[in-house]
């Protein structure tokens, strides 16, 4: 019943008549039912997915969502992690063939579904690092990093505002290096766009590495030199919602 739920074809869809006899094929009284399951996964989609939605429009969408739950039905009875892999699936959709950062837009809301239903942890319970003069940095948890090969962050907001003067203003035919770091409070979703360097920074803190670990990698970024490299922290990392400063006192 299950595959006949989501096949595509009328032979998929038939049903054995020895288990479905009655005045109407057994095909027939499921399709109510398949509309109800493939209407339901559409809209778990969708609502993981509001600007690619937005962006292709309700029918494409629709398609595309319809397309997918047939070849990659979910496997458990809740829907919270259905949908993990649909950017993959969607890169190279017919029909798509414009959209070259369709895949990097859907991965970024994929995250920011899946930062949504985390709990936010009160506070800055994430890692915590020891720099010299007895400063302290202790950052949010949880929190993500993200890299995408155009500035998806700008193109989310200004899909889901409905805002085609900004969407045009935004370069999207030539791809990049954007970085961003995203984490959850009780707020919700948080956002804030990070450059290579404080990108690296981050991963290292987040991996359990030291402050001279961490100051490795972002330098690893190539680039300015260390001075500059701290300077640049300084202004990314430090005053960043994510991260707690505190000083014990000398002496």
């Amino acid at each position: 019943m299950a595959a006949a739920l989501l096949a595509s074809d009328a032979a998929g869809q038939a049903l054995p008549e020895h288990m479905f006899a009655g005045a109407h094929a057994g095909a027939v009284g499921l399709r109510v039912h398949r509309n109800t399951v493939l209407g339901a996964l559409s809209h778990a989609l969708r609502l993981a997915f509001p600007a690619v939605d937005k962006l292709v429009g309700e029918a494409f969408f629709d398609r595309m969502a319809v397309d997918y739950a047939r070849a990659r039905p979910p496997a458990a009875p809740q829907l919270d992690e259905y949908g993990r892999d649909f950017p993959d699936f969607i890169a190279g959709f017919p029909g798509t063939e414009t959209l070259p950062y369709l895949r990097g837009l859907a991965q970024f809301e994929w995250l920011f579904a899946e930062l949504a239903r985390c709990r936010a942890e009160p506070g800055f319970t994430g890692p915590s690092l020891q720099l010299e003069g007895g400063v302290r940095l202790r950052f949010a948890a949880p929190l993500r990093l993200h890299a995408a090969r155009f500035p998806v962050e700008p193109l989310r907001a200004a899909i889901l505002a409905g805002d085609a003067q900004a969407l045009a203003a935004i370069d999207l035919q030539r791809g990049g290096d954007c970085h961003y770091a995203l984490w959850r409070s009780e707020q919700g979703v948080n956002l804030r766009p990070v450059s290579a360097a404080s990108a690296r920074f981050l991963a290292a803190v987040y991996a359990g590495g030291d402050a001279a670990t961490a100051l490795a990698a972002a330098a690893s970024a190539g680039g300015p030199g260390d001075i500059a490299i701290a300077q640049l922290l300084a202004q990314e990392i430090v005053p960043a919602g994510f991260v707690q400063v505190s000083a014990t006192p000398a002496g």
